[in-house]
């Protein structure tokens, strides 16, 4: 091989590394802005979920507060409705231990009366006997 082939084969390597190189490079740009381009693309995409999650959750927040707050009014005016039936079923129970304690008594005089009442019939029916033995009529 001659000096002057070899030279011309060295000059279209060279050449041809060249075109390479270039096109090496521009496809690296092109790849390298498409990264870029998409990484853009993302970055608004995520801004933009974050902010309509934010959002969101915000107004999920918010309603859920709503839901509560109604709950503990709710809950609130319960209470108070418990408290004011315990309040009436404590005073009607007090008012059946007075009334039970009142029957008590009159039962308790009633049975003292009823207790003398059959002494006096007793000792009476004794005495008629006894009168009916010694063969007296009787006073009454």
């Amino acid at each position: 091989m001659s000096r002057a082939g070899l030279a011309e084969r060295i000059d279209t390597v060279e050449h041809r590394m060249d075109s390479m190189e270039q096109r090496l490079d521009a496809s690296f740009n092109a790849l390298s802005t498409q990264i870029l381009e998409s990484r853009r693309e993302n970055d608004g995409a995520h801004s933009a979920m974050r902010t309509e999650f934010a959002r969101d959750m915000s107004t999920f927040r918010t309603e859920v507060a709503g839901e509560f707050s109604t709950m503990r009014a709710g809950f609130e005016s319960l209470e108070a409705a418990i408290g004011d039936s315990r309040g009436e079923v404590t005073g009607q129970f007090s008012d059946v231990r007075v009334r039970f304690e009142k029957l008590e008594i009159a039962l308790a005089n009633g049975l003292e009366d009823s207790r003398r009442f059959m002494m006096i019939v007793h000792e009476d029916t004794l005495a008629k006997i006894a009168l009916i033995g010694e063969g007296r009529p009787s006073s009454s």
